[in-house]
């Protein structure tokens, strides 16, 4: 073998290596390992079965909230009303089983789309009046829970569902009495990246996080893009309301109340931007893993329970300070071969347009967004 295949073979391992030091979730996967092993030290019961049942459980509703508003993220959105509505999600299920006598199966669609609807309202808001998005979910927020306060009546409500049925929503099923939940869990997050990484609508979903501008000069319908990545948001709220009802048999006007900031930080600590643009679905993943270890090992240290958001606190503010200084320190490095590592950009571009808008506009919006792309893989400070 030659000595300059020898090179050429060294260089792309390294530049495949920077990749991989690049990739938003890297910060996730080294957090998550040092949580692992502090706990582990701590106490002998953390790598115990029921340990870990109750990290899956934990980590698979909250992932699948973070997931959805890790998408609406980079997309350059927020969505603090998710959990105002993975509550009514279950107030649905609740009372079309008890009043309207649905079917579990109907019942269970019926509340993920209309949770997803909810999702739509807040979407169609934002886009039509403009607003942050921020203010927009802020106020939708508390129209939802106020309306779930007002269903309830400040009670609780409880609803027999069959045991087969709330078994393979989320029963203890898996090895070691760990819950289903976490099966949908994995799936959502591989579906989930497929989408971001292998579907057109996820670079849409991308291009309008990085600059709205340009991905609409390049034909992209940017609204509707952005309805489409709250519906996401609200439906995967939805479909964590449901698992809630399985689990619990019940629900009260406070469900999900606070889960909106940690599906922040869980997306945060994945790696994703606030700024949009850029994050990952197996960061979500590796980041809700991150709190789930947090919160189960501090009940087994018998820490107080002000710790835990605490720590999230200090970990999510340390995890961006890590995830810009790493990542500009690993972009300072030049890329080992002489391609483009993101690929052909003509050929990028040329899967976001629809043809639509002027040549002229079509051409400067490419021209920003290749430019977007070719930083897409740097974390921006």
């Amino acid at each position: 073998m030659s000595q300059k295949h020898l090179s050429s073979r060294s260089r792309e391992a390294a530049e495949r290596a920077r990749e991989l030091l690049l990739r938003p979730e890297f910060t996730a996967v080294g957090a998550a390992i040092v949580v692992v092993a502090v706990f582990s030290y701590m106490t002998p019961l953390f790598w115990t079965i029921p340990t870990l049942a109750s990290i899956s459980s934990v980590a698979a509703e909250l992932g699948i909230v973070s997931i959805g508003m890790t998408i609406l993220l980079i997309a350059g959105h927020f969505d603090l009303s998710v959990g105002a509505i993975l509550g009514l999600a279950s107030f649905f299920v609740v009372t079309l089983m008890n009043d309207f006598g649905l079917s579990p199966i109907l019942t269970i669609v019926l509340a993920v789309v209309g949770a997803t609807l909810l999702g739509l309202i807040n979407g169609i808001l934002q886009t039509r009046t403009g607003i942050h998005s921020f203010i927009i979910t802020l106020g939708t927020s508390l129209v939802y829970r106020g309306m779930l306060l007002a269903f309830t009546g400040g009670f609780p409500k409880a609803v027999e569902m069959p045991r087969g049925v709330s078994n393979i929503i989320a029963g203890p099923m898996l090895y070691g009495g760990m819950r289903m939940s976490l099966v949908w869990f994995v799936l959502i997050t591989a579906l989930a990246t497929v989408l971001l990484l292998r579907t057109r609508l996820g670079n849409w979903i991308q291009a309008v996080g990085q600059n709205p501008k340009a991905a609409h000069n390049l034909g992209v319908n940017v609204t509707r893009t952005t309805v489409i990545a709250f519906m996401l948001s609200g439906g995967l709220a939805g479909i964590v309301g449901v698992m809630q009802v399985a689990r619990f048999a019940s629900v009260d006007a406070m469900r999900g109340t606070g889960i909106e900031l940690q599906a922040v930080a869980v997306s945060v600590i994945g790696g994703t931007l606030l700024s949009g643009g850029y994050g990952s679905a197996i960061g979500a993943m590796m980041g809700a893993i991150v709190l789930a270890s947090i919160q189960t090992g501090l009940v087994l240290v018998s820490a107080p329970g002000f710790l835990y958001t605490t720590i999230m606190g200090v970990i999510v503010v340390g995890a961006v300070l890590v995830n810009n200084w790493f990542s500009s320190l690993v972009s300072r490095i030049a890329p080992m071969t002489g391609e483009d590592t993101e690929g052909d950009p003509a050929q990028r571009v040329s899967a976001v347009p629809d043809g639509k808008g002027p040549p002229q506009a079509r051409e400067e919006g490419a021209t920003i967004f290749r430019g977007a792309l070719s930083v897409k893989r740097e974390v921006q400070r």
